[in-house]
């Protein structure tokens, strides 16, 4: 695994480095900017919209920390990103939009979030949005069927 020494290099700031008390809300640009400010590496989860759109948001549905109900998956990504977050005035992003922000500075580990149900959309959706970033990415799941997909289309991100 030499090849992955890069993301146990620097520690990881699990959702990016947020501070609730501070209003900078997990999964949000604002903690993937302190983390890089900070020196770390950033962890953070990816939900699939209705449209297939690979979205930065550790929850399957609105309400925690959002304004709004609903789950993500029922959702289009532009409606996702209307979302307010209640103390930030953050949107939650697309992965696409987090690559662009985090440019290669730290390293990038994505938790594809499953429901159990085969859907394949956001292992796919996931590894065409890396298949264009520079910076060091891999994925993880907690859904064997999801690293399996990710291995046989993307082993590099293993």
């Amino acid at each position: 695994m030499a090849g992955l020494a890069w993301l146990t290099a620097r520690p990881l700031a699990h959702r990016g480095l947020h501070d609730a008390t501070a209003g900078v809300v997990e999964n949000t640009a604002s903690a993937f900017s302190a983390a890089i400010a900070g020196g770390y590496g950033i962890e953070t989860d990816l939900q699939i919209s209705a449209d297939g759109e690979a979205m930065v948001h550790h929850d399957d549905t609105l309400g925690r920390l959002t304004e709004g109900r609903g789950r993500l998956a029922d959702m289009t990504a532009a409606e996702i990103k209307r979302a307010r977050f209640r103390t930030s005035t953050d949107r939650i992003l697309a992965l696409g939009e987090l690559c662009d922000l985090v440019a290669g500075r730290a390293a990038l580990l994505l938790e594809l979030k499953s429901h159990l149900d085969g859907d394949r959309r956001l292992v796919q959706r996931c590894t065409d949005v890396l298949a264009n970033y520079a910076g060091p990415a891999a994925v993880m799941s907690f859904d064997p069927a999801v690293i399996e997909v990710v291995r046989w289309i993307a082993p590099h991100l293993m």
